[in-house]
């Protein structure tokens, strides 16, 4: 599967980044992103990293978090 931008939508094309961002030891922000998107939040001052999409770490957030909030 190719990976999308989870800020743009727009398939990766070359490398992928990471975007955190932490407020009083919360994560408010992780995402994986294009290079144009990656630009843009190292001119934001968010921390930006370069990952290798394939091993790419799980998020930090509970899978709990991604759980549906009604039980129908």
């Amino acid at each position: 599967m190719d990976p999308i931008c989870q800020h743009c939508c727009e398939l990766i094309v070359g490398n992928a980044y990471r975007v955190t961002s932490k407020e009083e030891g919360i994560t408010m922000l992780d995402l994986v992103v294009c290079y144009p998107c990656f630009i843009e939040a190292k001119r934001l001052h968010l921390h930006a990293e370069k990952i290798d999409v394939g091993s790419k770490q799980p998020s930090a957030r509970s899978p709990v978090s991604h759980r549906p909030r009604l039980h129908i």
